[in-house]
């Protein structure tokens, strides 16, 4: 099945970027990217969300205050820029779409909001809808923490439920929006404390059982919940995502599983490695296995890719995007030889649409 890559950026001289906007690379059978098409005039595309359903496109810009959306074409998989809308927020940083496909909710990292823009039918995107704003004191680190700081946007499946890691006050929030109403629940807002200092980033869901691992940035572990019923979460376990003599500086980014829930995947900045973490499949806990370099400087994003065959990295800092070989290596637990997939100015995020 043919399959499109798009990949986001930074694109500002206040970020040291070089990247140009949205890039658009058709993958082919051997693995290889050929690009395909280059969507400029943007600012700071840093994070991208495709709905394959409805072939739509959105990114939000970060450090600026908006969110936009594509049409993608059915054959090509190029780009057609419909329209742009205020998140009423400032940075926004991560965008998720409800069940139904109809209300895309947004992230706005600076100002502690999440927003809610509803989606019209040919995909272009309304004035915003609702707001949820996020109190709390800041944690304790004065230059990252200086507030309220959602830093992405996960829903639960099957629901319109949505789990937002916060950076800020270190606190994990659970929200329920009423795609009906357009409104988030006042009463469904709940928030879970991480330690202080943590700072919870992104997070992932394990695919059959009701557990969720979020990425600390801050103290560099990833901790896995255990959830439910609709308001129930608890912290079972805590795990370092760095070797125990390393005391640089780091800051844990992103994180993926593979397509077996065998193993996730922790990228670390600064340190500059892929955490390699077995998970057991008896319980779901994750257990550091190893580290492998990420093959580039700063790797901001990580995600498995359309095939579910490689671990895709992007090295913002050295303007690069490798291939890491999931399966088929001598161990179940390590990573393949990286190769380069594609040279692209500052890259922050992929995503893939199979056509």
């Amino acid at each position: 099945m043919p399959t499109i890559a798009y990949t986001g950026c930074r694109t500002t001289a206040q970020r040291n970027a070089r990247g140009c906007g949205i890039e658009v690379f058709a993958v082919d059978e051997q693995g290889n990217w050929v690009h395909r098409q280059s969507v400029g005039d943007l600012v700071n595309p840093s994070f991208l969300l495709v709905d394959q359903e409805r072939h739509r496109l959105y990114c939000v810009h970060g450090d600026e205050s908006e969110v936009s959306a594509f049409r993608i074409d059915a054959r090509s998989g190029v780009l057609t820029r419909l329209n742009t809308q205020s998140t009423q927020g400032a940075n926004p940083v991560h965008l998720c779409l409800t069940q139904s496909g109809d209300s895309l909710v947004v992230a706005n990292y600076a100002n502690g909001t999440a927003v809610a823009l509803p989606v019209e039918k040919d995909g272009r995107l309304g004035l915003v809808a609702s707001t949820l704003r996020f109190t709390g004191d800041p944690g304790p680190h004065a230059s990252e923490q200086r507030g309220p700081h959602p830093h992405q946007v996960l829903r639960l499946p099957g629901t319109d439920r949505f789990v937002f890691p916060d950076k800020g006050t270190d606190s994990i929030w659970f929200a329920e929006y009423d795609s009906a109403r357009q409104a988030w629940r006042p009463d469904s807002l709940l928030r879970l404390d991480a330690s202080p200092g943590a700072g919870p980033r992104h997070g992932a869901l394990h695919p059959t059982r009701a557990l969720l691992y979020i990425v600390n940035e801050l103290d560099s572990t990833l901790a896995t919940y255990q959830l439910s019923g609709q308001t129930g979460c608890e912290l079972i376990t805590m795990s370092d995502l760095l070797p125990g003599g390393f005391t640089g500086h780091n800051q844990s980014a992103g994180i993926a599983l593979d397509r077996t829930a065998e193993r996730v995947f922790v990228s670390n900045r600064g340190h500059d490695t892929i955490s390699m973490l077995a998970i057991d499949p008896a319980t779901g806990i994750p257990h550091l296995s190893g580290w492998v370099p990420s093959d580039g400087r700063t790797p901001r994003f990580i995600t498995v890719d359309a095939a579910q065959r490689n671990l895709v990295v992007a090295n913002e800092g050295s303007d690069a995007i490798s291939l890491f070989p999931i399966h088929d290596v001598a161990s179940r637990y390590a990573l393949g030889t990286p190769r380069r997939a594609v040279n692209t100015g500052s890259p922050t995020c992929v995503a893939f649409l199979s056509l």
